[in-house]
């Protein structure tokens, strides 16, 4: 045998094998994981596409009817507006202020409830969490509405 023959290979060369409970772990992670994705997918796909695609046309709300193909020129008209680029301003100059006072509040809050005002934690934690399970509440009605028999926008598609 030959000295080169005996010698290992580099750890860059190898390549790692999987035991059959990582790849069935794995396997379970995407079947259980992939419904969900697959869903947000066309959640957030569907009205971005749909989106790019009223902007191709020359489209009145009051007049759904007269609708005429203008292709990328609705592009032209708002990227050449200068009202456009003040109210993207300060549409980001609010977003940055917010985010960061959000930020510092944010943390100023989890240490003040970690460390200090033990007897009302309970009640501290309670205030902080209660507009999660207000969100909880509108979305359920925004599902509600969309199938309302009478005025949901579900059953027209049905």
């Amino acid at each position: 045998m030959t000295a080169t023959a005996t010698r290992p290979r580099p750890a860059s060369r190898t390549v790692r094998q999987l035991s059959g409970r990582v790849k069935s772990e794995r396997r379970l992670g995407w079947l259980l994981a992939g419904p969900a994705f697959v869903v947000m997918l066309a959640v957030t796909a569907y009205p971005i596409v749909q989106a790019i695609y009223d902007s191709l046309f020359k489209y009145r709300l009051t007049a759904p009817q007269d609708r005429q193909f203008v292709g990328l020129s609705n592009c032209g008209v708002v990227l050449t507006d200068g009202v456009f680029w003040r109210v993207l301003g300060v549409t980001l100059l609010i977003t940055v202020i917010t985010v960061a006072v959000e930020l510092v509040l944010g943390f100023a809050l989890a240490l003040v409830m970690h460390k200090a005002l033990k007897s009302v934690r309970g009640l501290l934690r309670t205030a902080i969490l209660v507009p999660y399970g207000i969100i909880t509440v509108v979305s359920a009605f925004a599902w509600f509405y969309a199938f309302d028999i009478n005025s949901g926008y579900v059953n027209a598609w049905f």
